[in-house]
């Protein structure tokens, strides 16, 4: 018999943001134990939230071995690691007056907005250790601060959001992110007179990879219901195309290095699409014996369940170019908001935008009317794909920008 124990300790001061003013402050401080044990084949879980007997959660853990959930797998093991991403770059005893001042600018700046919603900043730290010699450990700490607006004249709910979120903080840069989404905002441009044009998403906007995390879920690869099954091995995109499943810190925020087999990788990445060439699905063990797939790390649980295949975060191979550089002098249509698209069996894909700004690379120049985008996944990153800039969208921002060209039109 074996155990393996995964805990996910999280931290959080969460500001609750009305009328431009920090209406209430919550703080978060949980930890979550899950035990697993594995025995004849069978896995048995338990879990508990804070403080725990490690007699009863073992005791409860072999209880569930009576569920007869298969689990033949080798377990991960004889690996320690542990990387600690937290920086101190906000004092936490201040934050709240902290982000009172910035709210204070911001309304000061933007005297035609109202602004709501939150303001984060979370800690987590993942840990999975198991008898047969895995020790791996990982902790992030991340400001995420979220504003949605409203034009004072407005009589919608909200118009439009603004923010940043990353690992570092100015409030001087803070500030002039939220200024420049607004003050574009205020700046009504008309859409350019062409059928296709650049399509510019946030790198981990996760609406273009819908097909992606569809169709190469393992299972679906496997079982022929995926528009790319039978396709490894064929190079069927843009050779400048290359999708990561990855778990970096340099792609990813507050997402541990390993899954919850504790399966890791090279650079932490697994590579899925080589300059246009499907290597492989995304897959947990189970998957992967099943179908005889790699094994990608992509397994996902709840603290005290069984592992099964999660949705990984997904990221382009970045180019060597600038935002400006990529679009080459011709304007882009950057998405803000875009709810209620998605892509059809076929690969079809097609959405409204409800928010949209006219961008040249550099700077942000007004606000688009409400438009519709539309393409097909094979042209998205084969013929039409442009690429993944090396800058990122502000100073303050974790997010490249996603470049494509898309047919747009007006709503």
């Amino acid at each position: 018999m074996h155990r393996e124990k995964y805990t996910i300790s999280t931290r959080q001061i969460s500001l609750n943001v009305v009328q431009t003013e920090i209406e209430s402050i919550r703080r978060k401080n949980i930890s979550k134990t899950g035990l697993r044990v594995y025995k004849e084949g069978l896995i048995g879980c338990a879990g508990a939230i804070g403080s725990y007997r490690e007699e009863a959660l073992l005791k409860r853990a072999l209880k569930s071995l009576q569920g007869n959930v298969r689990y033949g797998f080798e377990l991960s093991k004889n690996q320690q690691r542990s990387k600690d991403l937290r920086r101190k770059f906000i004092d936490k005893k201040n934050i709240l007056e902290e982000f009172s001042e910035f709210l204070e600018r911001v309304k000061k700046a933007q005297p035609n907005f109202i602004f709501a919603n939150k303001i984060n900043l979370t800690e987590e730290e993942y840990q999975v250790q198991n008898d047969a010699g895995l020790d791996l450990t990982h902790a992030d700490r991340v400001l995420e601060v979220g504003l949605l607006f409203k034009e004072k004249s407005s009589v919608n709910v909200m118009d439009g959001f603004a923010g940043f979120w990353g690992r570092d903080y100015d409030r001087e840069l803070g500030v002039e992110e939220i200024n420049k989404i607004c003050n574009a905002y205020q700046n009504p441009v008309d859409l350019p007179k062409k059928k296709k044009l650049p399509v510019i998403f946030r790198s981990g906007d996760m609406v273009p990879f819908l097909k992606f995390l569809k169709d190469l879920e393992g299972n679906s690869y496997g079982s022929k219901s995926s528009l790319f099954s039978n396709k490894r091995e064929q190079k069927i995109f843009s050779e400048d195309f290359t999708l990561y499943q990855s778990r970096n810190s340099s792609d990813t925020l507050l997402t541990p290095f390993f899954d919850v087999e504790g399966t890791t990788n090279n650079h932490d990445r697994y590579t899925l699409i080589n300059d246009g060439v499907l290597m492989a699905p995304f897959t947990d063990k189970r998957a992967a014996e099943k179908y005889q797939l790699p094994v990608t790390g992509a397994a996902a649980a709840e603290y005290d369940g069984i592992p099964v295949i999660g949705r990984p975060h997904l990221t382009i191979k970045g180019s060597t170019k600038t935002a400006k550089e990529l679009l080459g002098g011709e304007p882009g249509v950057l998405v803000m908001i875009a709810s209620g698209g998605d892509f059809t069996p076929q690969g079809n894909f097609g959405s409204p935008v409800q928010l949209a700004f006219l961008f040249d690379g550099e700077k942000i120049i007004g606000k688009l009317p409400e438009l519709k985008i539309s393409s097909n996944v094979m042209d998205m990153y084969g013929k039409d794909f442009i690429g993944v800039s090396k800058d990122s969208m502000g100073p303050l921002m974790h997010d490249k920008y996603l470049m494509m060209h898309m047919e747009v039109s007006e709503i």
